[in-house]
């Protein structure tokens, strides 16, 4: 029986699944320690992390412990010499198999390589809300190759890292606590533009009060033959409330284009047509 143990301990096989097992206990460990950093830093200094801290810890964390792993698993490939001589075979051919991998991986890789600089360049941090593309939300996780957004209606969008450094990114988080709204208001060419514009800014003022240093405003966007204009800047409270501040304005610019003949005249009070686009920032 004691020949038989010593057998087993000394083959390749025992030792690769040792190593990988070591591996994975220690990467267990280390993320679990990693992981109570945000505790003991607000335990000895008082403050919590704050989002870009904790977003460039956390992409830190699961680079290290894929790196482990990926030592790991490398050390217990070793132990086989068929592995080895695979190796020696493929070095002769590395600037092939390098454009193969290069190709194969380029999504992969270049979904890495955000990730690690949005973890270090923070366009983006964890609880941030912001847009990309046609997707609003909060930034729930970021991962070394996706990142995760929770949108208004607690939906999760999975976007690719890399999306991050090719399309704009809106970061309301980053600037000011409030958000504009802008809507585009197309009158027939005989209304009466100015008190269009009075109503419009009595409207925006009643639904979306500015925050204090600012104002709502309204502007002549464009002059046509067959129509005027008009854009409203309005001011949201925060993000989150722009989509449905933006609805409410243009239920009561319908609602006054119907009933105020002031605005459009009776021959075209039904043409005037408002549309809206939510942006943020300051005017």
């Amino acid at each position: 029986m004691g020949i038989v143990a010593v057998a087993v301990h000394e083959t390749s096989w025992f030792r690769a699944l040792l190593y990988i097992l070591i591996a994975t206990v220690l990467a267990r460990v280390v993320g679990t320690l990693l992981k109570r950093r945000d505790t003991v830093q607000e335990r000895l200094t008082g403050r919590s992390p704050d989002p870009s801290e904790r977003t460039r810890y956390t992409m830190i964390r699961r680079l290290i412990v894929a790196t482990i792993l990926f030592v790991g698993v490398a050390i217990a490939l070793l132990q086989f010499r068929t592995v080895g001589a695979i190796a020696q075979t493929m070095l002769a051919s590395a600037a092939i198999l390098a454009a193969i991998l290069g190709i194969a991986a380029r999504a992969p890789i270049a979904n890495l390589v955000s990730g690690v600089m949005i973890a270090f360049s923070q366009p983006v941090r964890l609880n941030d809300y912001i847009s990309v593309g046609d997707v609003e939300g909060i930034v729930e996780k970021i991962s070394l190759t996706y990142t995760f957004i929770r949108t208004t209606d607690e939906g999760r969008v999975v976007i690719p890292n890399e999306v991050f450094a090719s399309q704009t990114v809106q970061n309301y988080s980053l600037s000011s606590p409030h958000s504009t709204i802008v809507i585009d208001l197309e009158l027939p060419p005989d209304a009466a533009v100015e008190t269009a514009s009075e109503r419009l800014l009595a409207l925006a003022d009643a639904v979306a009060p500015p925050p204090e240093g600012c104002t709502n405003s309204v502007e002549v966007a464009s002059l046509r033959l067959s129509s005027t204009a008009l854009r409203l800047h309005a001011w949201a409270p925060n993000p989150k409330a722009r989509t449905a501040v933006a609805g409410e304005l243009r239920r009561q610019i319908q609602r006054r284009l119907r009933e105020d003949r002031a605005i459009a005249p009776a021959s075209g009070a039904d043409s005037g047509e408002a549309r809206s686009e939510e942006a943020g920032g300051a005017v």
